[in-house]
This record gives structure tokens, sequence and C-alpha cells, in this order.
């Protein structure tokens, strides 16, 4: 679409789309996001049309400045060493991402997801000297261990076969 400079020529329409275009550029410019987020943060103001959010999305979406498939790539490998697959893939989903896109980008990375090694670096992590110490310590402090533990994605049995083998 070629631009007019003439602004006693420019159409409503063609101004707004312009506008949203140049919003969705500074929204995207220091922080990527995914189509439902951009969609959302685009009608926050309420002065763009849904048509015009449409073309404007159309138009990210066709010069790659938004990809929801990449985005996952990017945000499982950003997360991959804190989250369980579980959590992840939760977070995805509330960010507007779409199940079928979640389940493919999981199914190229399932290499890199073995919980119990996760598990452990997490442990040590929250308690550095818990297998010198694994069997003195009060049933409180393991109690939150595993709280934090559960907190990023774990089930019950996972953790519990990682504390209890290792000792």
């Amino acid at each position: 679409m070629a631009y007019n400079l003439d602004v006693k020529k420019i159409s409503k329409e063609e101004w707004s789309l312009t506008n949203c275009k140049e919003r969705a550029m500074y929204i995207i410019t220091n922080y990527s996001k995914t189509e439902k987020q951009l969609r959302d943060k685009l009608k926050q103001g309420k002065k763009y049309t849904d048509e015009v959010i449409d073309e404007t999305i159309k138009f990210l979406k066709k010069h790659r400045y938004i990809n929801d498939k990449e985005f996952a790539k990017r945000y499982i490998e950003l997360y991959k060493e804190k989250y369980s697959e579980k959590i992840l893939r939760i977070k995805l989903y509330q960010k507007g991402i779409d199940k079928k896109i979640i389940d493919k980008v999981f199914e190229e990375n399932s290499q890199n997801f073995n919980s119990e090694e996760l598990i452990k670096k997490l442990l040590l992590k929250k308690c550095p000297d818990y297998y010198e110490r694994a069997e003195d310590m009060e049933r409180e402090e393991k109690s939150k261990i595993y709280a934090f533990l559960l907190r990023k994605g774990f089930s019950y049995d996972e953790i519990q076969d990682v504390m209890k083998n290792d000792i």
C-alpha cells in the first residue's frame, strides 16, 4: 500500500490503518507479542475498528513481524530451565497461542525436556546442600522444597522420585 502524504486527500480509513500499523510496530519494537496479545493491545484504545486491526495483523504476519510459532519456540528456549513442560504449555496458551501450535513446537523440541534433570537442578538451586543433609532435614523444610517444585509444574510423584532416589 502506497502512503498518501497529502493529509487533505487521505481518507479516514486510510489514516486509521496507517496509524494502527504504526502503533502496532511501536508495541512490538521492544517486546515480541503473540497475535492475541497484539490484538488485545490495539483494542484497548478502542479507536481502531476490528477490520483495521485485522488488516494490520495481516500486514505484520506477511512481513513476519509476528509469528506465534516462532514466539513459542523462543519462549520455550528462554524458560525451559525454569519451568516444567506442563507450566510452559499453560503459559503459552494463556498468551493466546493455539493448542495445535503449542503441541507442534513441543513435539519438535521433545528431546530438550528431561524432568528429572530439571528437578535436580532446581532442587540444588533452592537448597544447595540438600544431598548432604537430606536425612536430617526438618519436615517443614522439605515441604517448602516440595511446594517450590510443585509451583514449577512438576507432579508430586516426579519430585518424590528424584528426592528419594538420589539420597
